[in-house]
């Protein structure tokens, strides 16, 4: 048990505590095996801003993020088999079929936190921790507009494989699924997900000036390259943590200059579903039920008035 550090003016509920329980520990195995290979990474957004302001978890936040750059990234990913035995699972859209986003996430077996609006998608969906990729960004914002346009059109492309169409409402998106369903039987998951990879993979860190998580964040953050030069490391809970050495350069961009005083946002993940003792497959059912419900609400709403 990891022990969590008190959040005066807080009330923190047991789910919120049990999460945190289990993001700390796919923390520590994350930074353990990056340590043992030599790769860079460091805790980013709220992460970053939770170990410098509260020395650890932000109050009111849901989820770990961590950053590296993609050279590193791409290692780990090659390792991950190796290295993430039971109960963590790496995820990315090359071990989990079906995962379609542009950033890998270390699950934990046996738990839960689905997205309502992924119920039916069929990948694991466990409690997890984010790894973003960092690629370079260069000042050619045509060239930067048109990755950013290629890339999310396959990966919007990508997920209609598994939308369910009625369940979703969405209507409109029954051409593109079976479109998608046939190009991935012809030509299999991985491979068209790696061209929308490499829409980013053209602009290298080791030749640009500024960086960001292009894939996730598009042109809205970027940061000059050498605050990650060096790495600190900081008191995060119970453990320690990696911080580049421009911390205070990344936060004043991110979240301004008034960083240090808080301010209680939405978190990224919306109204996750979060059990730490039932695993997701268990849940699902009743999750899926719920959706298709109030997705039929919705519609049955707008045909009456």
């Amino acid at each position: 048990m990891h022990e969590i550090i008190e959040k005066p003016g807080y009330e923190l509920d047991e789910t919120l505590k049990e999460l945190w329980q289990v993001q700390l520990d796919l923390l520590q195995k994350l930074i353990d095996v990056c340590n043992r290979h030599n790769l860079r990474c460091w805790v980013d957004g709220g992460t970053m801003l939770g170990a410098v302001r509260h020395k650890g978890f932000i109050p009111w936040d849901d989820d770990i993020d961590v950053a590296m750059m993609r050279e590193d990234y791409d290692r780990l990913n090659e390792i991950a088999a190796q290295e993430f035995e039971h109960p963590y699972f790496y995820q990315t859209a090359y071990s989990d079929t079906d995962y379609y986003r542009s950033h890998a996430q270390l699950r934990m077996d046996g738990t839960t936190a689905i997205r309502p609006s992924d119920c039916f998608q069929p990948f694991h969906q466990g409690i997890f921790i984010d790894v973003f990729p960092i690629d370079g960004i260069p000042m050619d914002d045509v060239r930067v507009d048109n990755a950013l346009k290629r890339s999310r059109r396959i990966l919007r492309f990508l997920k209609a494989k598994n939308t369910r169409i009625w369940a979703s409402g969405r209507i409109g998106l029954i051409g593109r699924k079976w479109r998608a369903r046939y190009a991935v039987k012809k030509r299999g998951w991985s491979t068209i997900f790696r061209e929308a990879e490499d829409q980013y993979r053209q602009f290298p860190v080791e030749t640009n000036k500024y960086v960001g998580e292009l894939s996730f964040t598009g042109k809205s953050l970027v940061y000059p390259k050498e605050i990650y030069d060096k790495t600190l490391w900081l008191d995060f809970e119970d453990i320690k943590v990696p911080v580049p050495m421009g911390w205070d350069t990344y936060l004043t961009i991110q979240y301004g200059e008034d960083y240090m005083i808080p301010l209680k946002d939405p978190t990224m993940h919306g109204q996750l579903i979060i059990d730490a003792h039932r695993d997701y497959r268990d849940v699902l059912p009743e999750v899926q039920k719920e959706y298709s419900n109030s997705v039929f609400q919705r519609l049955w709403k707008k045909i009456i008035k």
